[in-house]
């Protein structure tokens, strides 16, 4: 069991105030050549189990299920979709284990609300970008400030069907942390390195960089 009993206490009043609407969970792994896959099955079981019936998991092979692995574009494991009747872009690479379960349990009850939480001003904005947007956001499961920013990045795709954001564990998939250089965290990186930036920013400043890589996309075409 990882979560103890008082977790499980915790987490089942903070689900029984936030969950409105179904949650699915689709985890991709597999038991060969993945670390924390099987560690990653315990915990969304354990999750599921205390949500009742708001949350529902899937656990799904890339390996023996490659058609629904390409339609939700996997290409590494531990990686969790949280969905709800939609497919909103939200994805976390790696496992969401120690600060990183915020992140976790936010993404979960802002899907279930259908709701971003985000100011008016925030979504009329969102609401013009129509090109392409990949947010990748760099964290680690003892970063004070990474969930701040996971999260931020899981509101504006829930706010907009142009923008996948994909918490990435970064010690987890090193070949990408010494890809974009990541040598602090939170490391947000925008359609493969069109835009970068280091820290938790208030979601206007994070939203000024995704307006001027989707100008930037624009002014290419």
């Amino acid at each position: 069991m990882l979560l103890d009993l008082e977790t499980r206490a915790q987490l089942k009043e903070i689900f029984d105030q936030n969950l409105k609407e179904q949650v699915n969970l689709k985890l991709f792994s597999q038991a060969i050549g993945c670390e924390t896959c099987n560690v990653a099955e315990t915990l969304m079981s354990e999750v599921e189990e205390v949500a009742g019936d708001k949350i529902s998991l899937e656990i799904i092979s890339p390996l023996t299920n490659q058609e629904l692995a390409n339609t939700y574009k996997i290409e590494r494991v531990p990686t969790l979709v949280i969905e709800g009747e939609k497919d909103y872009g939200i994805r976390y690479i790696g496992l969401p284990a120690g600060l990183e379960f915020n992140t976790l349990i936010h993404g979960i009850i802002h899907v279930s609300q259908r709701n971003p939480g985000l100011k008016e001003r925030i979504l009329e904005m969102l609401q013009e970008i129509d090109v392409p947007i990949d947010i990748m956001v760099f964290v680690t499961t003892s970063c004070g400030y990474c969930p701040a920013a996971a999260i931020t990045a899981f509101k504006f795709a829930m706010a907009n069907d142009f923008i996948i954001s994909k918490a990435v564990d970064a010690s987890e998939n090193m070949d990408l942390s010494e890809r974009f250089q990541v040598v602090g965290v939170p490391k947000i990186v925008l359609n493969n390195g069109l835009a970068e930036f280091v820290g938790a920013q208030p979601e206007e400043a994070f939203l000024g960089y995704i307006v001027s890589v989707a100008n930037k996309l624009k002014s290419l075409n």
